[in-house]
């Protein structure tokens, strides 16, 4: 009986090594950068690391360039009406909201994006912003399906005039 509880101890005091925390500096992924502003599309990515804002991508970062847009004009019934194409410009005004150019002569729309890739036309006065005519009003949104679609954005609007409702759907491409 002796000689099992001599080898239990044994076993118990040789056999097993009490765990120690690894040093929390050999770990690779501190030394990584991640953002750390919950504004951000990549917020908190790459965490554990090192804070830092300078990789941050903001919502209005990712829609901004130049596009050709190719809409299409569709009834009620969302039958096409017809099609039309022309350039646009997206503009970043500051970390989330936009500026669309092209949509109608010189005059520019203004947008806010959220960080889940997508935007909405501003509504300022009743149902949208003013439209070309003083009467009209344009009011939609856009949407890229994730932060590596870097050439797209899928846009919907409608225009509300004295004529009655006109609605667009089409799809920008980076130029």
């Amino acid at each position: 009986m002796r000689i099992i509880l001599l080898i239990s101890s044994c076993i118990l005091l040789f056999g097993c090594k009490h765990y120690k925390d690894p040093d929390p500096f050999s770990d690779d992924r501190i030394n990584k950068h991640y953002c750390n502003d919950p504004s951000a599309i990549n917020f908190n990515w790459d965490f554990p690391g090192i804070p830092d804002n300078n990789v941050c991508i903001y919502p209005a970062q990712i829609f901004s360039g130049n596009y050709f847009y190719h809409d299409s004009i569709l009834g009620k019934d969302l039958s096409v009406l017809g099609v039309d194409s022309f350039p646009i410009t997206v503009s970043q005004i500051d970390s989330t909201r936009l500026k669309i150019l092209g949509l109608c002569g010189t005059e520019f729309y203004t947008a806010k994006a959220n960080r889940f890739f997508q935007f909405t036309l501003d509504t300022v006065v009743g149902n949208g912003q003013q439209f070309c005519n003083p009467l009209d009003t344009i009011s939609g949104n856009g949407k890229k399906f994730s932060i590596a679609d870097t050439s797209t954005i899928k846009l919907s609007y409608q225009l509300l005039s004295d004529t009655g409702i006109s609605y667009h759907s089409g799809t920008a491409i980076k130029l």
